[in-house]
């Protein structure tokens, strides 16, 4: 029997159409969260925080629910960011390769760029898309050069808040974007490990984010081989089985109703998905990991999507009936499947935690408590929207 697939979605407080529809037709249970109120620093630093909302989701869950669907809107925390939930997204933001990954992923990304920049009127500096622009101007390199660190840089006073002119004011909204963007990744992920929900994002650069998180953990852990490998794998099951276009076109009460009808291959297509975690613990760590994973995705898990999506056009013609001809691919697609092999990621949080600052610490004692009930290997949909 599988571990049923409860997922978090963590960048905002509500979702993009096409990513609600493509969670309602294959994941078990839908769990949101209100925009959290996080104040970043303390009262010798520079503060800024975010503005909290409710989702606009909370006033139809109950609908949902009724139709069949289990979505769940939760409250957010709120208030100063405690101190060691700061000093974990500080370790993220001061690590050169995450703070690399989000300013390409601005660039590569304009669903990614889109969650992080609002669509609005910046001022002096413009649109949305003229802040990305100077965002993307800011020399990694050198921005940090006279602070140390990038947490540094934006801790400090005299660099004003909110403003694109200077380079350390570009280098400065940089860093603070990304804080805001990590402080959900993380939330998601401490979420995660406690409940056992998986975190769910629709840009794929989310994906690369949490790799290179999770990279700076297995390095961090000093107990754990580092021959241990980390799967990216990438696949369009997604993309496949429920084509944007035609997702646009149908309302929420016919994919409700193809849930419904689907619901005995959605079950064997996820049994295969489950399957798959373990078949990649089997992998010996001084095995050709890379081409032993991508010999399971071709010979099981594309034929078990495209089952799936015979399936669904038996249930009914018009769900799918322009959908993409062609092969599933797998490597370097836009829309991804994480599997983490060999050492789950509530796993990897306890062991490094004594070398690094990964999780809080509230986490880390959740695991400790009941690892028996939780999942030794963790599943990560990034739905791509790019």
């Amino acid at each position: 029997m599988r571990q049923p697939i409860n997922a978090l979605y963590y960048p905002d407080f509500t979702l993009n159409e096409i990513t609600l529809k493509r969670a309602i037709l294959l994941f078990d249970e839908l769990h949101i969260m209100d925009r959290p109120s996080f104040s970043f620093g303390g009262y010798k630093k520079s503060n800024f925080g975010m503005i909290g909302a409710a989702s606009p989701l909370r006033q139809y869950e109950q609908a949902f629910r009724d139709a069949g669907m289990p979505l769940y809107v939760h409250g957010a925390p709120g208030g100063r960011m405690a101190e060691e939930d700061y000093a974990e997204v500080c370790a993220d933001v001061d690590d050169p390769e995450f703070l690399r990954r989000f300013q390409q992923g601005l660039k590569d990304s304009t669903a990614f760029r889109n969650i992080i920049i609002q669509p609005g009127n910046y001022g002096e500096v413009g649109n949305q898309d003229d802040v990305a622009r100077t965002l993307l101007e800011v020399d990694l390199s050198t921005a940090f050069a006279d602070h140390g660190t990038a947490i540094a840089l934006s801790e400090d006073a005299k660099i004003q808040q909110f403003r694109y002119s200077t380079p350390q004011e570009k280098a400065k909204a940089l860093v603070n974007d990304a804080l805001v963007c990590v402080s959900k990744l993380n939330l998601a992920l401490n979420i995660g490990a406690k409940h056992g929900h998986q975190p769910i994002a629709d840009a794929s650069p989310f994906g690369s984010l949490l790799g290179a998180k999770y990279a700076r953990a297995m390095a961090a852990a000093t107990q754990v081989a580092p021959k241990i490998p980390v799967a990216d794998l990438s696949f369009a099951i997604l993309d496949e089985l429920m084509p944007a276009d035609r997702l646009a076109e149908i309302n929420f009460g016919k994919v409700l109703d193809y849930r419904k009808s689907s619901a005995a291959a959605r079950e064997h297509f996820l049994e295969h998905i489950a399957a798959l975690q373990s078949k990649a613990d089997e992998v010996p760590e001084d095995g050709d990991y890379q081409a032993i994973i991508g010999k399971i995705i071709t010979t099981e898990i594309v034929p078990a999507a495209r089952d799936f999506k015979n399936k669904m056009a038996g249930v009914n013609d018009g769900l799918i009936a322009h959908a993409a001809a062609g092969a599933l691919g797998f490597i370097g697609s836009s829309s991804a499947v994480q599997i983490f092999a060999g050492v789950s990621w509530p796993t990897l949080m306890a062991l490094a935690a004594a070398g690094a600052v990964v999780v809080g610490k509230g986490a880390i004692e959740a695991i400790v408590k009941d690892r028996a009930a939780r999942r030794e290997s963790s599943l990560s949909y990034i739905l791509s929207l790019d």
